[in-house]
């Protein structure tokens, strides 16, 4: 087995055949504009956190000769997960309360060469989501319990944060989003370059 393994290394090596990246030794040299229709620049430096982890991109500020132009065309959220509605004895009633979703992104990615304006890369549609769970603010059976003394209980204080409401899930759940999207712009641009 030991040798059947190395002779197979050995005829992939002979031919010229190598594992990982081409031979293309230049790096790509980009600066970043802001993200066009982005509502807080998390994205932006997010994607240029990624950049700098690639062994392929090199990012600059400003006079580099190209330009990544990325323009989020698609930002929605969708209710993916549901439970049924309980009373206080805990029997399941008919309603429905939506309890999970979904925000997906779809950025646009083209590298420009700064100097002649044309596109060197894309443009590509790039897309990622993340999933997030909530409580109904509105619901007293989400924010409450009833304790086995028979009195009203919060549980805000037991969740230890882990409650929250569709606006705040949303955008803890952003950070994970924008370094997932970023990331696979980057890897993108990298098996392209």
């Amino acid at each position: 087995m030991k040798n059947s393994f190395f002779l197979i290394l050995l005829l992939f090596t002979s031919c010229g055949y190598h594992l990982g990246r081409s031979e293309n030794t230049e790096k790509l040299c980009v600066c970043v504009p802001y993200v066009e229709n982005e509502f807080a620049p998390h994205f932006t430096s997010e994607i240029i956190k990624q950049i700098t982890y690639s062994p392929t991109l090199v990012y600059t500020y400003s006079d580099a000769p190209y330009s990544l132009r990325v323009k989020i065309i698609e930002d929605s959220v969708s209710q993916i997960g549901y439970r049924y509605d309980r009373n206080n004895q805990n029997v399941r009633q008919k309603d429905l309360r939506a309890t999970e979703g979904r925000q997906k992104i779809t950025a646009q990615v083209e590298i420009i060469e700064t100097d002649t304006n044309i596109s060197r890369f894309g443009p590509v549609n790039v897309t990622a989501s993340e999933d997030f769970d909530y409580v109904d603010q509105d619901s007293l059976s989400d924010l409450s319990f009833i304790d086995p003394n028979g009195v009203r209980t919060t549980v805000l204080s037991f969740s230890l944060g882990q409650l929250e409401s569709i606006e705040s899930a949303k955008d803890a759940a952003s950070k994970p989003l924008y370094e997932k999207l970023a990331k696979k712009i980057v890897d993108a641009i990298s098996a392209y370059w």
